[in-house]
């Protein structure tokens, strides 16, 4: 139904690679050459630059990923939609989710949905939550799951998920040692691991620091990391302290490498699903979020 050469550009666009995706589409490395080199000829201009054995894009080929992920997007709410009408619960679903919940929320959540509905095809995209909620926004996913809180108007956020954070140490810390809670003005006495700008984790982190009086530029961070489980390495290498969520740590409490201390007054956020207020609402969305609202109650 979609336009072939489109796909292929995806594919090359996604991989960086036309080996890489020839692989993925079970196609001939000259295949998808040809097959680019004609949308590049229709549209006039290079989509990839390829240099000393390197493939990027151009200004003009990442504008073209936009559109395709967006009429992509668009081919599979219309198959859903089709189906909706005929009463089938089937079709395609792109979620996208922050890299905590990626990691440590949804595979247990999407591997029961799957196993109930084997018909329906998940596709999972991972960002911050900055990207998630511009994913969104842009119809390039159907449905995210972030950690931090949303403030725009045309999206829906539903609260699913109380998620506890707590300050991780080293077995061997000075505020291991101490055995007591942990007040946010202590923190800034020690090296801190951060995550990166855009985080959910590291926006809730510092809007509580400054509720509680720390200025933020006061902090001694020495690493900002992009996911949590090189945070938790570096720590557990006592190059710092950090904050983290408490589920994402039960492997590392068990093995005694890394030591939890509750915060002083205590620190939580909210999981929440994000969707467009304006986007039509198909069977399969409504048959997700009603599983997902049911499996975060279990919880």
């Amino acid at each position: 139904m979609s336009d072939r050469r489109l796909k292929v550009f995806q594919s090359v666009a996604k991989h960086l690679s036309f080996t890489k995706a020839a692989e993925s589409l079970h196609m001939t490395q000259p295949a998808v050459t040809f097959q680019v080199r004609q949308l590049e000829e229709d549209f006039n201009t290079r989509l990839f630059d390829r240099a000393h054995n390197k493939v990027t894009l151009t200004p003009t080929g990442e504008k073209v990923t936009e559109f395709a992920e967006k009429i992509f997007g668009l081919y599979s709410e219309m198959e859903n939609s089709v189906r909706e009408l005929t009463g089938e619960i089937s079709g395609a679903l792109t979620i996208g989710a922050s890299t905590t919940i990626a990691e440590y929320m949804l595979p247990a959540l999407l591997g029961e949905f799957k196993a109930r509905h084997p018909e329906i095809n998940l596709r999972l995209k991972v960002s911050n939550t900055d990207g998630i909620v511009s994913m969104v926004e842009d119809s390039i996913i159907d449905l995210g799951v972030v950690e931090a809180p949303v403030a725009n108007r045309n999206l829906i956020v539903e609260t699913c998920l109380e998620d506890d954070l707590v300050v991780v140490a080293a077995p061997d810390h000075e505020l291991v040692k101490r055995g007591s809670k942990v007040k946010p003005a202590d923190i800034k006495h020690y090296p801190f691991v951060s995550r990166e700008e855009g985080s959910g984790t590291r926006e809730v982190i510092l809007q509580y620091l400054i509720n509680e009086g720390v200025n933020p530029l006061e902090m001694n961070i020495c690493l900002e990391l992009g996911s949590p489980e090189a945070l938790k390495g570096a720590v557990e290498a006592g190059m710092g302290i950090s904050i983290i969520s408490r589920s994402t740590i039960a492997k590392e409490l068990k093995l005694n490498t890394l030591v939890a201390m509750p915060l002083d007054p205590p620190l939580s956020r909210s999981f929440s699903f994000v969707r467009q207020r304006q986007k039509f609402r198909v069977t399969v969305m409504e048959e997700l979020l009603e599983f997902a609202h049911a499996y975060c109650n279990r919880k």
